[in-house]
């Protein structure tokens, strides 16, 4: 059996306390050290282990948010994180939560810059899963399958996209609209189509009911063929962005 006994002990860092001495038959001394200590090792230990899940739960948000080629700023975007203080962006916020539970396939959202369109687009993703990926992003990525050595032919590119649970095109309007873009993009939006599976189209320019020239060179219909178009309005609908640039705002910073 072991002897129990306490004993005055003085710590280096923390000063008196009464430690517990337990001694063997043999003569040996079992010391227990100063409780504050232990509490304080405790509690480091409690702290990295919370740190290292911490870290691991950012990594893992930030590879999913990869795989669907999401921006940083759009990491935590969700339909509660979005701040739909107009009517107009009430509205636009139901409207994506439709294409969410599978009322509307396709969406089309038009207006200026930072009025929170790539939000909500990203706000489904992060529901339904798919990828976002602007014109320039899907135009290179062509370009880069005529290279010898490819990993990816055309098709193979999108067929993929014409794939995913959903599909966001971004900045539709962005690039100069060649032919061939237009060619893929049907292709995209046909097979999407056919397949009823959501796809939201972005752009910063405005659509031509909104023009004040009744059509110019920076309506939207100039960067999508009439065969897009009718496809997207069966089953779709279109969300006209028309308020002021967000990070303009003066709730911006108290967020």
């Amino acid at each position: 059996m072991l002897d129990v006994s306490s004993v005055g002990r003085v710590c280096a860092k923390h000063g008196p306390f009464l430690g517990t001495v337990y001694s063997s038959p043999s003569g040996k001394q079992y010391e227990l050290t100063c409780p504050v200590c232990i509490r304080e090792l405790r509690e480091a230990q409690a702290a990295r282990e919370l740190a290292a899940s911490r870290e691991q739960e950012r990594l893992m948000k930030r590879d999913v948010n990869l795989s669907m080629n999401i921006e940083p700023a759009f990491y935590e975007a969700t339909f509660d994180s979005f701040v739909a203080d107009t009517a107009e962006l009430k509205h636009h916020v139901e409207r994506v939560q439709a294409l969410v539970a599978g009322d509307v396939t396709k969406i089309i959202m038009a207006g200026r810059h930072g009025t929170g369109k790539t939000h909500l687009a990203c706000a489904a993703l992060h529901v339904l899963g798919g990828k976002i990926m602007t014109m320039y992003e899907i135009s290179a990525t062509i370009r880069g399958s005529y290279a010898a050595g490819s990993e990816r032919t055309e098709l193979e590119i999108v067929d993929d996209l014409a794939s995913q649970k959903l599909l966001v095109i971004d900045e539709i309007g962005r690039t100069k609209g060649s032919d061939s873009e237009a060619n893929w993009l049907s292709y995209i939006i046909d097979k999407r189509h056919v397949r009823e599976l959501p796809l939201i189209l972005i752009s910063n320019k405005h659509v031509k009911m909104d023009c004040l020239k009744s059509g110019c060179e920076n309506c939207f219909e100039n960067f999508i063929g009439e065969d897009v178009i009718s496809r997207i309005t069966e089953g779709g609908m279109l969300l006209r962005f028309t308020g002021a640039d967000w990070r303009k705002h003066p709730r911006r910073n108290e967020l």
